[in-house]
């Protein structure tokens, strides 16, 4: 079931990810100012997604943990709530005052009136959020997977309608910024229809095991959202708003690949929990390995076809105004997949109580990447007098790959010193066919020009089909993976499942 649930959460991540996509190629292709209203958003979502760090810290983790192991969940529900509303109501205030003093106490401020207003409507975007993210966290607790999914779907739908209505009326900049918040709303509505769980009042006791915890793991979302958020601010502010939107479109497109890697993470944490509740120790480690193998699998053709294809990726998904973004494209999907491999084993330290790994894990991670992107990213530092890299986009990606990698070489010498988990040698196997795959679709590309989506899908079956051959004459395909795949994707079991969970809301 746990497969099944994976495929489906994978599934809705894709056709997810295709709206958030259409939404991005309908501004770069047909909108009259692509580069600036993409530079706007980017800088507006990560300049507030820096504060909204303070509406986590930890506290989603604890509620999947909590309600996993079997506490009451009306008591859960009342005690993660209040501490959200509290912490999005703090998030608020922190904006507005670090707003102020930028303004009139620096005497600095927006590069244009444009630009501040879209901070304050993406804050509100954010406000709306996290109210709805309180009811699909309890839903991937309880393990209600399809549930859960649908918000984010609906959300994507709203938003990609709203942009491709204001960008084929011509409406103004600002209005691509409104399109967050229509989505944001789609995403609060259809997350409350589907909430039918009791909220009783918050509990002493529970807030307890609940700040026992996030307290260690809330310097995790707190290096999280610095790490995916501080290079489109230091971008946008070194640079302006073309690299601005080279760099954001390419981690669209890259998140988008990391979200088959989310997926599976968000039903390992519960399920290990459980586990760990009831003392199967062997169990959980055996599931990390399978988890990992498979990740791993599944994930590399996904990561080399745009690191070997990254010109003809950039030309048919934005367009040839994208190219500077190339080096991007060939860098930064290597972020997932050290992710990828990490991922198994951290849920699995998070599942025996031990979020103290995962903060350490990340403050390596953020400190490493706060030091690259400032090295990598400007050009200088005038008021200083220091000459850098100026790498801009790139920069920022080198930087995200190094900080995976370290938190990857972390989190494994600490698996291994706990579990006596080693390296599968099976995984460079893996990598070995991803790099061959990726050569030689680069090398057909030599002779069959890619100009069209469906020449692009045309080479991603040929490489999956390629990479699939050379991991079968290594005999690492083997036929009950196969078995198990067809199993998992087959529809009418999943649409079974998903039916069931929906009624079961009614």
């Amino acid at each position: 079931m746990i497969a099944r649930k994976s495929a489906l959460v994978v599934s809705s991540n894709f056709l997810t990810g295709l709206l958030n996509y259409a939404s991005l190629f309908i501004i770069a292709r047909y909108y009259d100012f692509p580069k600036f209203a993409l530079g706007i958003i980017s800088f507006s979502y990560g300049f507030v997604a820096l504060f909204n760090i303070i509406s986590n810290l930890g506290f989603p983790n604890a509620h999947i943990k909590r309600i996993s192991e079997g506490k009451e969940i009306s008591k859960c529900n009342a005690t993660f709530f209040s501490i959200r509303l509290f912490l999005t109501f703090l998030m608020i205030l922190t904006v507005f005052i670090s707003i102020f003093i930028w303004k009139n106490l620096f005497h600095r401020g927006f590069q244009s009136p444009l630009q501040e207003h879209a901070v304050y409507l993406m804050l509100f975007y954010y406000i709306v959020l996290n109210l709805a993210k309180n009811f699909t966290i309890t839903f991937r607790a309880k393990m209600e997977v399809a549930i859960a999914q649908i918000p984010f779907f609906i959300e994507a739908f709203a938003r990609t309608t709203a942009t491709a209505y204001f960008v084929f009326s011509g409406y103004e900049t600002i209005w691509i910024v409104y399109t967050y918040i229509i989505g944001g709303f789609a995403f609060f509505l259809s997350s409350y229809y589907f909430f039918k769980e009791p909220v009783d009042m918050p509990d002493r006791e529970y807030m307890s095991i609940y700040l026992k915890f996030a307290i260690p793991l809330a310097l995790v979302p707190v290096s999280f959202i610095i790490m995916t958020n501080l290079d489109k601010v230091l971008i946008q502010l070194f640079w302006g708003y073309d690299e601005g939107a080279d760099y954001f479109s390419v981690v669209r497109i890259c998140r988008f690949i990391n979200n088959i890697t989310v997926a599976f993470g968000m039903l390992l944490l519960p399920t290990m929990s459980a586990m760990h509740a009831k003392s199967r120790m062997n169990e959980m480690k055996e599931i990390s390995k399978k988890a990992e193998r498979y990740i791993s699998m599944i994930l590399m053709p996904v990561i080399f076809l745009p690191i070997f294809l990254a010109k003809p990726i950039i030309y048919v998904l934005l367009s040839k105004e994208f190219y500077t973004a190339i080096p991007i494209m060939q860098i930064l999907p290597l972020f997932a997949l050290l992710d990828a491999l990490e991922r198994p084993y951290q849920t699995k330290l998070l599942g025996m109580d031990l979020p103290n790994f995962a903060r350490n894990r990340m403050l390596i991670m953020v400190v490493l990447n706060v030091i690259l992107n400032i090295i990598l990213i400007p050009k200088d530092i005038r008021s200083i007098g220091i000459k850098l890299f100026g790498l801009a986009g790139t920069g920022a990606a080198i930087a995200t790959v190094i900080s995976y990698l370290a938190g990857l070489i972390y989190t494994r010498i600490v698996i291994y010193r706990i579990s006596k988990i080693g390296i599968n040698p099976n995984l460079l196997k893996h990598i070995l066919a991803g790099i061959l795959m990726g050569l030689s679709v680069s090398y057909i590309n030599r002779f069959y020009v890619i100009l069209r989506w469906y020449d692009l899908l045309l080479f991603a079956i040929i490489g999956i089909a390629i990479y699939a051959s050379l991991l079968f004459l290594m005999r690492e395909f083997r036929k009950e993976d196969l078995s198990l795949f067809m199993d998992t994707i087959n529809p009418k079991k999943m649409f079974s499942y998903i039916v069931e969970e929906i009624k079961s809301k009614r």
